[in-house]
């Protein structure tokens, strides 16, 4: 097959894409595929049809496939960039379109895991947050690693920006069978959204708990656990440890009740080039609250240093998931800011807790 069938070929493919039909899209490409080989973008392309289908393991396959295939060829990149970047002519001539947009151009904008929703967009901040901000002389406002401001829900669902983060990962394990279905899940202050989700994808036990909230399947106090030691595989604890009076204590009960071996979600709210954890737990004005914490019942604020201290000094070791780890085009599709980290904490296989 000469170059403009494989040309016409892709053009049917996104053709069919804008008109919804991703099965078809993921065929076409597919063949294109298996006449000229894979190449990174190809792979992508494919995935996204993929995932736009239904299908998430074949999707997430093809995203493995593209990173290793986009990583091989890095080198190449560079030394050619390098070589044009020399050249003033061909300088004059770059599009005005940036670098990075290029990298991350996808055949979606926007994507959301959690309803499904390509080309959506997403929801700036509740002007709320910044009124009270600025109201109560909170200092750090927009410094948070996660909160993306301008992209913080998605107009589909309601997810968060961290929502989607956390249901693109775990679909990601799911698939690397780094966690199973049939794992016992424990999901602490669940967020309503991330929660249908969770439950919707084929935990077999997939359990809640919370201090006050109504409609979960636990009340406890995050510091004195009800549950087994070893009794847990999988737990999600999510902007939970700001609200507790001491999280040391609420985090050596998270690793007590992890069995050995097992990965979980443990995330805070990070500002970025705070020196030092800020924290009042004896604090009971909710004006100060909201000018020391950003919040008014939040008891501390963290900072990325102190926080995995904390934790790894309760015996996790700890993953700090990164843009460099899922990619420039997962975080623009995904709307997150580029400061944005995930951290997986997981319990050692000879733990003696």
């Amino acid at each position: 097959m000469n170059e403009p069938d494989i040309g016409h070929m892709k053009a049917e493919a996104y053709k069919e894409f804008e008109a919804g039909n991703f099965k078809r899209a993921a065929e076409v490409l597919i063949a294109v595929e298996s006449r000229i080989g894979s190449y990174d973008a190809l792979s992508n392309d494919i995935a996204v049809a993929h995932f736009k289908k239904g299908d998430f393991e074949a999707a997430i396959g093809k995203f493995q496939e593209a990173s290793e295939l986009q990583a091989l060829a890095s080198k190449l990149i560079i030394d050619n960039l390098i070589e044009v970047m020399k050249d003033s002519k061909a300088v004059a001539m770059q599009s005005e379109r940036l670098p990075e947009e290029e990298v991350a151009r996808q055949l979606s904008r926007t994507f959301c895991p959690l309803c499904g929703s390509a080309d959506k967009g997403f929801q700036a901040l509740p002007e709320f947050y910044r009124k009270h901000a600025a109201e109560h002389g909170f200092k750090h406002f927009g410094r948070g690693e996660m909160t993306a401001h301008e992209t913080y829900t998605c107009i589909g669902c309601g997810a968060s920006d961290r929502e989607r983060l956390y249901a693109y990962w775990v679909s990601s394990v799911l698939c690397r069978q780094e966690l199973s279905r049939k794992a016992k899940v424990m999901h602490f202050a669940p967020e309503p959204g991330f929660s249908r989700w969770m439950e919707s994808i084929g935990f077999t036990d997939y359990q809640t708990a919370d201090f006050a909230m109504g409609g979960v399947d636990h009340q406890v106090d995050l510091m004195s656990l009800p549950f087994s030691t070893n009794s847990v595989d999988f737990f999600v604890c999510s902007h939970v440890l700001e609200h507790v009076i001491d999280d040391r204590k609420a985090i050596a009960e998270l690793f007590r009740i992890l069995r050995p071996g097992c990965i979980s979600l443990l995330m805070v709210p990070i500002i970025s080039g705070l020196d030092e954890i800020d924290e009042g737990p004896e604090e009971s004005r909710e004006s100060e609250r909201w000018r020391r914490f950003g919040q008014g019942d939040h008891v501390r604020l963290y900072n990325r240093e102190s926080f995995v201290s904390r934790v790894r000094g309760a015996g996790f070791e700890v993953s700090l998931l990164d843009v460099s780890y899922f990619g420039a085009a997962t975080y623009q599709s995904l709307g997150l800011k580029k400061e944005s980290v995930l951290y997986v904490v997981k319990k050692p296989e000879m733990s003696n807790v």
